[in-house]
């Protein structure tokens, strides 16, 4: 791993939407935030994660392992989340408005943004979901197939 920086500390999950937006998870479900400093370089931020979702402009998403959604509201020194329902087991964060999840039985949601009701269904089957800041979502099978969301597309 000649091309890689080690850094100190150890997580079983990250995530990634910027060079100073890292987030991850430990063994023990604690989330962290990269601090970008070489003596301390991760901060525990309050909270308990199995999955979490950074975006490039900030907005951070995780999941417990209970399927509860959280979206975090604070800023680099505040420790804010707020519940949002349903229920994921992955998710992953392009940005504010690009958020899509799966929950236990494989199936694919995305986030609307609206209270009333926060997740539309899409139609597939996924065990990991990724979606970039402009939108863009792939997502792998229990089988380990790959597939790039195009229901947005024009014909």
């Amino acid at each position: 791993m000649a091309d890689w920086k080690n850094i100190s500390g150890s997580l079983s999950a990250i995530s990634v939407g910027s060079r100073t937006h890292v987030w991850g998870v430990n063994s023990s479900n604690a989330l962290y935030r990269y601090t970008g400093h070489d003596a301390n370089p991760w901060i525990n931020i309050p909270g308990s994660a199995v999955d979490i979702g950074v975006a490039a402009d900030g907005t951070v998403w995780c999941v417990n392992s209970a399927g509860a959604i959280y979206r975090y509201t604070g800023d680099q020194s505040s420790t804010d989340w707020v519940n949002i329902s349903g229920s994921l087991s992955r998710i992953s964060a392009g940005s504010r408005t690009h958020v899509w999840g799966v929950n236990s039985s494989d199936a694919l949601y995305r986030y609307t943004g609206h209270d009333a009701k926060p997740w539309t269904n899409i139609p597939g089957s996924a065990v990991d979901i990724g979606v970039a800041a402009d939108g863009t979502a792939w997502c792998v099978n229990s089988a380990g197939a790959i597939y790039r969301y195009t229901g947005d597309q024009p014909s």
